[in-house]
């Protein structure tokens, strides 16, 4: 069974400025040289402004692409500073390659202008509220079969 999300947490704010944490980000989300990466470059200012506000705590930049779908969080305060729940290993493929998409918590207060501002630089992002849960978040219980178990079979031997 290959795992449907990927979660990854990165240490923020105050151990890591939040332009270095959407850098470390960007490292494992489009490794090498890409037009992705490139994208995702474009999209600093703004996603440094939303790591500030703590917009990552509690709901998760989400990644969609190929392979699983990966979930972004970051740790703020003593949670950063310790590390503890820091998951940054590097990813073994690449949620960037072919088509794919980022959606962006935003702070309610931040919406339109987060939204504007990414909008100008690719069509691929999105910023969402962090604080309404997203259909991308909910768990997909009925896309999966459930195991049966066939009596009949299992008592002929």
């Amino acid at each position: 069974m290959t795992a449907t999300r990927v979660r990854r947490s990165f240490v923020a704010t105050p151990k890591r400025a939040a332009a270095a944490t959407w850098e470390a980000i960007v490292d494992i989300v489009a490794p090498g040289d890409s037009s992705a990466r490139v994208e995702l470059n474009a999209l600093t200012g703004i996603a440094a402004s939303l790591i500030a506000a703590e917009a990552w705590c509690q709901a998760p930049l989400i990644v969609s692409g190929v392979g699983p779908q990966l979930r972004i969080y970051c740790l703020y305060g003593e949670d950063a500073i310790l590390g503890d729940d820091a998951h940054e290993d590097t990813l073994t493929w690449s949620p960037t390659d072919g088509d794919w998409t980022v959606e962006i918590p935003c702070p309610p207060e931040d919406l339109e202008w987060a939204s504007a501002a990414a909008t100008e630089v690719s069509v691929r992002f999105t910023v969402v509220d962090a604080t309404v849960k997203r259909a991308s978040e909910m768990t997909e219980a009925a896309s999966e079969p459930a195991n049966e178990i066939d009596a009949e079979a299992f008592l002929r031997g």
